[in-house]
């Protein structure tokens, strides 16, 4: 979720509980200042009727609002306010009502006196009341979204363009200057870290990319020095058999190292995107080309290759990198498959899947991606052609996974 939509309804919630809150609290006062002047009408009322009566002699009757009647022995009884229904002709069902009530003496007659007020006119004020605060509550909230989101939209502008400046930065960039220009020095003070932060990314990666460069090109130069003097060695008549064999272990272990170096070395690049370079491929052709490159190694375990090839499967890569994610695949599938067994090879425009016969693996698949790691310890693989393809996929943004299933391992590259 996007900080703003996170503000924005953070804001409306906590808008609507406080709208929420206040409208119960003005219903509720409200209602109590209605009840409140309703007792004070109907208690000048009951006064004026008593006075009235004092004065004029008149018993008022206007059944149901007022109700006068004489009660000879009865006690007086001071006033009592209740709540009762009514039966309305017109309306034909009972109405409620508040009314209050008193036995008054009166020039030595007593009379029960009744004052009523209909509560439905009550009911209907504080509902209409309640309809409008609650529209206006409602609109206010509508307005206030409407206008943080608006101003917060504004606001970080500059801090959206400067994100998206800062997705398009690589390594090979000179520096990192955002064109936006912010009046809030919060953005100011986040553009100018990220400006020094990407300065420093750039320094260290540029000195990391020498000293890679460096260190193989300065390896390679003794290596190919010693591998020399060793085939030199090699090729004396004088040489004891045992001398010989120290020879050509130390001349298999110097190929090694210069193999090693140069894999890193392209590991490292990899890494680094130093494969800017992308064009449209033919993978099917490469893929053919592949195989036949490496029929000698399938024809040495005599294994059988079911090949499901769609023709034209174009895709925009690096070619090196695409040859060598092929190449990787090929041969790890090869080299691990059972002797007399079979590879099948799948490909169409989305999907590459290579699959070899063996038993299952000892340990867990995830560690199969891993730099250096190798099922067999004494095997010469130096552990990284799975690791190369595993940043080649990363780099293009593909996805790969591995499966074991009917006896076979599948690597499987989504494109």
């Amino acid at each position: 979720m996007k900080l703003l939509e996170k503000t924005n309804r953070t804001y409306l919630v906590l808008s609507a509980i406080t709208f929420l809150s206040a409208g119960a609290v003005i219903y509720f006062v409200l209602s109590f200042i209605i009840e409140d002047q309703m007792n004070e009408k109907q208690m000048s009322d009951l006064a004026g009727i008593v006075q009235n009566i004092k004065n004029n002699g008149i018993v008022p009757n206007y059944y149901p609002f007022v109700e006068v009647r004489e009660v000879p022995g009865q006690a007086d009884r001071p006033i009592n306010a209740t709540d009762t229904l009514i039966f309305d002709v017109t309306e034909r069902e009972k109405v409620p009502f508040r009314q209050i009530s008193s036995v008054v003496s009166i020039k030595g007659m007593k009379y029960l006196i009744i004052i009523r007020d209909a509560l439905i006119e009550k009911s209907d004020f504080l509902l209409t009341i309640a309809i409008v605060v609650g529209a206006l509550f409602i609109l206010l909230l509508a307005a206030l979204y409407i206008i943080n989101r608006k101003l917060s939209l504004f606001i970080w502008r500059p801090f959206y363009k400067a994100l998206d400046e800062l997705k398009g930065f690589t390594y090979n960039d000179p520096a990192l200057k955002f064109s936006t220009v912010s009046e809030i020095d919060e953005f100011v003070e986040l553009n100018k870290t990220l400006e020094n932060l990407t300065l420093k990314i750039i320094s260290d990666y540029q000195s990391l990319k020498r000293f890679t460069e460096d260190a193989s090109h300065e390896i390679q130069t003794p290596l190919a020095v010693i591998q020399s003097k060793l085939e030199s060695l090699m090729q004396n008549p004088k040489l004891k058999k045992d001398q010989a064999e120290m020879i050509s272990a130390a001349y298999t272990s110097a190929l090694r190292i210069s193999k090693l170096t140069q894999t890193l070395l392209l590991l490292t690049k990899i890494v680094n995107g130093q494969f800017p370079e992308k064009k449209v491929i033919n993978l099917s052709e490469l893929l053919e080309e592949k195989i036949e490159l490496l029929r000698d190694f399938i024809d040495e375990k005599s294994l059988f290759v079911e090949k499901t090839i769609s023709p034209e499967c174009f895709l925009e890569t690096n070619y090196f990198l695409a040859d060598s994610m092929l190449m990787n695949l090929l041969g790890n599938a090869i080299k691990h498959c059972k002797t007399a067994g079979k590879i099948c090879i799948y490909l169409n425009q989305n999907r590459l899947e290579i699959s070899n016969s063996g038993d299952p693996l000892p340990v867990p698949s995830s560690k199969l991606f891993e730099r250096f790691y190798k099922i067999n310890k004494s095997s010469d693989s130096q552990g990284l052609g799975l690791s190369i393809v595993k940043e080649i996929c990363n780099l293009n943004k593909w996805e790969i996974q591995y499966y074991y299933e009917n006896e076979l391992h599948k690597i499987i590259v989504s494109f």
